[in-house]
């Protein structure tokens, strides 16, 4: 293999650590109902079983990728600027390097099938993250602006709670952790995960750490 193409495999592995990491550690894998996930064609893969699991116990896991053809063991291609589904039929839906500013279709669209009570998860490297910055420039993915997303959420009547992040200047297991001081590197984390909901839904349950993890920095909900 290659030297570059041996060192993009690694990037990518790491890069879908520290997203798995997140995931887990606020307690968003093993969601009931039916889970839809929209990922950009470069991005790092989940295992099916990691987002799935409990999902197609009780409802469908979906997975799209905005790819023009379908991946190797995707079950549907559609356009996801243009879901085929209807309005509040997911329980959760995961958009993973697909989003940077909130004016992709692809956010609208999340946040019109979502249920009323369903949750929005957003991740995506930090646009102001070292690892976004050293990229290959052929393969490269979206860098996330919080702010901007959270200025396009409000558009949209979504309602969101925080943010959390992890990895720092391109390290798996930065400094600090996801409590005490830890808590002011997440805007400058490599990787960004948000959570959001229907602002006429019930109140958002916070992001919260399942437990104390390395690698993983936490923070208060925005503000903007």
């Amino acid at each position: 293999m290659p030297v570059d193409a041996r060192k993009r495999e690694t990037q990518l592995e790491t890069l879908k650590h520290l997203s798995e990491g997140l995931l887990r550690s606020v307690g968003r894998t093993g969601e009931r109902g039916n889970l839809l996930e929209i990922h950009d064609a470069n991005a790092p893969l989940f295992d099916s079983l990691f987002l799935h699991s409990e999902s197609e116990l009780y409802g469908i896991g979906v997975s799209l990728t905005r790819a023009e053809r379908a991946l190797a063991g995707q079950k549907l291609c559609c356009d996801t600027a243009s879901l085929p589904f209807q309005d509040r039929s997911f329980s959760m839906v995961v958009l993973h390097h697909v989003v940077e500013r909130g004016d992709e279709a692809e956010l609208a669209e999340a946040c019109r099938v979502l249920k009323t009570r369903g949750v929005l998860i957003i991740l995506g490297l930090n646009r102001i993250g070292c690892r976004y910055r050293v990229q290959n420039e052929g393969q490269r993915l979206p860098g996330l602006s919080p702010l901007a997303v959270k200025r396009r959420l409000d558009e949209l009547d979504m309602r969101i709670s925080g943010f959390a992040g992890a990895g720092l200047l391109r390290r798996e297991r930065p400094v600090f952790m996801s409590s005490g001081l830890g808590s002011l590197g997440a805007p400058l984390a490599d990787v960004l995960i948000l959570q959001a909901a229907h602002a006429d839904g019930p109140a958002v349950t916070p992001l919260r750490f399942r437990k104390s993890r390395a690698g993983v920095v936490q923070s208060a909900p925005m503000r903007g």
